[in-house]
């Protein structure tokens, strides 16, 4: 008995610690795909806030065209006009000129 507790001295702890190791690479690989993935998913969500209200600030110009919201005099006169709005908490600038043939 006392032969094989003696063959057997430390291979516990060896298999062990490579087993911690392994585990920590493999942790450490998953946080940071879980925090890359973080950021990609937080910088997608803003373009998509920021494509939303480009497109509701053209949205917006286009229906002060068509309702005479934007004085005709000043757009006969080549000067662009230029608007500001408030838009899912951003502040869009909108700028409308005329363009001659």
């Amino acid at each position: 008995m006392r032969n094989v507790l003696r063959d057997e001295s430390g291979r516990t702890l060896v298999i062990a610690l490579v087993a911690l190791a392994l585990g920590m690479l493999l942790v450490t690989g998953f946080l940071y795909y879980v925090s890359t993935s973080q950021l990609a998913t937080r910088a997608s969500s803003e373009q998509t806030v920021d494509h939303y209200s480009t497109d509701a600030g053209v949205e917006h110009a286009l229906w002060k065209l068509t309702h005479n919201g934007y004085s005709t005099t000043t757009l006969e006169s080549g000067l662009p006009v230029t608007d500001t709005i408030d838009i899912n908490g951003q502040t869009v600038t909108i700028t409308v000129t005329k363009v001659t043939p």
